[in-house]
């Protein structure tokens, strides 16, 4: 499902804008590979705590969530080798590091060394998002935003092809998923042959230089949305199945239709990210996906049964499908190359400690005990973000139509 969904945005592409499909095509699978190091292993993790008997319920959580961890603390790590050393090495060792660190789990014998070998996992995924994400944005100019928007469509299919796959193999063994983390090494070959070092001018200017043309302001405005965006989305797999058996949906199956629904609709959003952005610019497409966001999850909010919130799931994923490669687009736009590989991996670690954050958000003491207070909460605060984007751009607007002759206002993302 996911090499067909590939497939069909490739051939979406013009030849002016996709001049080697095969690199594309490599980009795009190297970038499923971080979506994979939750998905494969999820369903299988009742058969691996059953394997390691009682006190094994605390460290099979670890097992599942460590990645997500070091994914944050990788992927800066990895921006700034890039940025030093070169794309290329950094996405090889990423990728060898990955294959091994993720498959060796199925060999061994205790979960604290599981972990141990998740934790590499996890270094290794941040490293390969964040040169997939930055070779990208360095090979394409004018199809930048279009194969962003595709690279976000082709992970979330991918997210749910690998957690199919994950399930299937776990029927046979529960060590029997970690051996398709041994992708990250098949796809070395490849990688070394179509992805070249791009061509740089970052060599002739100073660290201090090319560090103080970043324009930090915006930059750091798309991390904060980065982390509060992600932080709220994740609201959907935290706190949604616990609302869905509030209403009385008890069946497994059922309640994973409905967390997809997000899923899907993303994809789709995403592959027309690119359209949108041309008509709406930066600005545009942010309000339009945090007022996505808002009513989506206003929806699940007042939703009276479970195919009602089924459709905010929809919109709040259609949100979601903007919201990648909005971000990443944008930032990509601001940094210089010699910085691009820094900034790139910072907006992942922003993502990633996002999603940590989520469950706080759902306190309590936060948003209140009804099963509907995280999605009235998150509701409000992207309504409220998406009408303080739309006031900034009028204010910027009336600044640009009342100065002085002569005088520039810089434009915002």
């Amino acid at each position: 499902m996911t090499l067909r969904c590939i497939e069909i945005f490739l051939t979406s592409i013009t030849d002016p804008i996709m001049k080697d499909r095969a690199r594309l095509l490599v980009l795009l699978l190297v970038s499923t590979l971080p979506v994979m190091t939750g998905a494969v292993l999820s369903p299988a993790l009742p058969a691996l705590r059953a394997a390691f008997g009682a006190g094994a319920e605390a460290w099979a959580r670890w097992v599942l969530t460590t990645p997500a961890l070091f994914v944050a603390l990788g992927a800066p790590l990895a921006g700034g080798l890039t940025d030093w050393v070169g794309r290329r090495p950094v996405l090889m060792a990423s990728l060898v590091l990955f294959g091994v660190g993720g498959s060796v789990g199925g060999v061994l014998g205790t979960l604290p060394a599981i972990v141990v070998s998740r934790a590499v996992l996890g270094l290794a995924a941040g490293g390969i998002g964040t040169v997939a994400t930055t070779l990208i944005v360095d090979y394409y100019d004018e199809g930048q935003s279009r194969v962003l928007g595709g690279q976000a469509a082709v992970m979330a299919i991918a997210a749910m092809t690998y957690t199919v796959l994950g399930g299937a193999l776990a029927e046979l063994s529960w060590r029997a998923p970690f051996g398709v983390y041994l992708l990250g090494v098949a796809v070395v070959a490849p990688a070394a042959v179509l992805l070249p070092e791009p061509a740089s001018g970052a060599d002739s200017a100073s660290t201090e230089e090319r560090d103080t043309g970043v324009p930090w302001t915006r930059v750091g405005a798309l991390y904060g949305l980065a982390f509060v965006g992600l932080a709220v989305f994740n609201l959907v797999r935290v706190e949604l199945p616990y609302y869905l058996r509030a209403m009385g949906l008890q069946s497994g199956f059922w309640i994973a239709v409905v967390l997809s629904a997000g899923t899907v609709s993303g994809a789709g959003a995403s592959l027309a990210y690119d359209r949108v952005r041309s008509r709406l610019g930066t600005r545009g497409t942010l309000v339009l996906l945090l007022g996505l966001f808002a009513g989506g999850f206003g929806v699940v909010a007042a939703a009276p049964s479970p195919p009602v919130a089924f459709g905010g799931v929809v919109l709040a994923g259609g949100g979601m499908g903007f919201f990648v490669p909005t971000l990443t687009d944008g930032v990509g736009r601001l940094a210089s190359a010699s910085v691009r590989g820094r900034l790139l991996g910072g907006l992942s670690t922003l993502r990633n400690l996002g999603r940590f954050a989520s469950p706080l958000l759902a306190q309590p003491a936060v948003v209140g005990a009804a099963p509907a207070a995280p999605f009235v909460g998150g509701a409000l605060l992207t309504g409220g973000l998406s009408a303080a984007v739309l006031l900034w751009g009028a204010v910027r607007l009336v600044r640009s139509t009342t100065a002085p002759c002569g005088t520039m206002v810089p434009p915002g993302p």
